[in-house]
């Protein structure tokens, strides 16, 4: 099922780990049913406290900077899928509209700001 690859088990284990309902006595039980419904789901890649977080919200505003609205919105996607702080996002757009956009269109800044 994994093609040999270890990595992509022990992740399916662990997935299906974190998700098994405890039962009455707090322990959490794995079966094979539900390592295999965890192979099918596949996990979104995001780690607010390491490189990721940096990585993807540099990605996700290089995106808009370049006009590339459906990578913005796949970044935004797994930004708020991986569990990222929306007010960490919006405060990206602030500063993005003030630095990056700046003069070149003087109501960007009061549009982030009042969203």
């Amino acid at each position: 099922v994994v093609g040999g690859d270890a990595r992509i088990a022990l992740n399916a284990l662990e997935l299906a780990a974190q998700t098994a309902p405890p039962d009455g006595d707090g322990v959490r039980r794995v079966t094979v049913e539900r390592v295999e419904d965890a192979l099918q789901h596949r996990a979104a890649l995001y780690d607010r406290a390491g490189d990721w977080h940096y990585d993807i919200i540099s990605a996700f505003i290089k995106s808009l900077r370049g006009s590339d609205p459906d990578a913005a919105l796949y970044w935004l996607a797994r930004m708020l899928e991986g569990g990222e702080d929306p007010l960490f996002v919006a405060r990206r757009l602030v500063i993005l509209a003030s630095e990056d956009v700046g003069l070149a269109d003087p109501q960007a800044l009061q549009v982030a700001i009042a969203a």
